[in-house]
């Protein structure tokens, strides 16, 4: 499932977050989906030797321009955060949570959510899909002196396209969703170097793509990419994508939320 959230600073207050600010907005998820998913950011969920989190969140989307002063995005007004997962109960978590809370906090910023969006992305063999945050695919080697190197892979490299599919299909496997013709096929659509993004999590440069990408492949599989994202470090904000070409938007208000308890 995925959600479109909008938010609002309290009192018409400034935002004013880090530009690398995926590891508090990681967190300020973690904590709405506590309450009735305790466990889930320390048992994760399985597959084989790994512990998977299956979920997934977007860039931040201001309504209107922001600035950048001293390495802090700064804005006033709405915005947009996209949050996905192929396991319904985190959405409904998250969703729950801010409308018991009301008033949710990252740093010293205070939000309400003003309402909620339930994208439905209608998903064919073949489609075209836009990335909401960077994707990144890399692997790491064990240096002769003992220090570890991460190369990250470009996304027309054949080691990209082959990490984002082997992440997916072992997605598959942990939720153990049957796929009978496996066949998965991604290429880059128009991306330059310009669509290369360097991001710091934990004092780590993590290196991602953002545009367009063509996708093919069982229809399971593609649904399961928008729901948990390509590539590797979903769960900390890399890797989500939508429908490009064909997408319906359910909206609710805030006020429907909480009817529906």
């Amino acid at each position: 499932m995925v959600i479109k959230l909008v938010f609002g600073a309290l009192e018409g207050d400034k935002v004013d977050l880090p530009v690398h600010y995926n590891r508090p907005l990681q967190g300020l998820f973690y904590y709405l989906m506590s309450n009735t998913v305790p466990k889930y950011h320390d048992l994760g969920t399985r597959s084989e030797d790994k512990k998977l989190k299956l979920f997934t969140f977007s860039r931040i989307y201001p309504h209107n321009s922001f600035k950048v002063v001293n390495r802090r995005m700064v804005f006033k007004g709405f915005f947009n955060i996209y949050f996905a997962s192929p396991l319904d109960k985190l959405v409904d978590a998250v969703l729950y949570s801010l409308n018991e809370q009301k008033v949710v906090r990252i740093e010293k910023n205070y939000f309400t959510l003003m309402k909620y969006e339930v994208i439905h992305n209608e998903v064919d063999e073949d489609m075209l899909v836009k990335t909401l945050s960077p994707i990144t695919a890399y692997s790491t080697i064990i240096l002769p002196n003992g220090n570890r190197y991460t190369h990250y892979f470009s996304p027309y490299s054949s080691d990209f396209k082959k990490l984002i599919e082997e992440n997916l299909r072992r997605k598959a496997s942990a939720l153990e969703i049957e796929i009978r013709n496996n066949y998965f096929y991604i290429e880059p659509y128009g991306i330059t170097e310009k669509n290369e993004k360097l991001l710091f999590y934990k004092d780590i440069i993590i290196k991602g793509w953002t545009g367009y990408f063509i996708l093919k492949g069982n229809p399971k599989l593609l649904r399961l990419a928008l729901n948990s994202g390509l590539g590797a470090k979903n769960a900390q904000g890399f890797g989500m994508i939508l429908s490009a070409e064909k997408n319906s938007i359910k909206e609710k208000n805030f006020s429907q939320l909480s009817e529906e308890g």
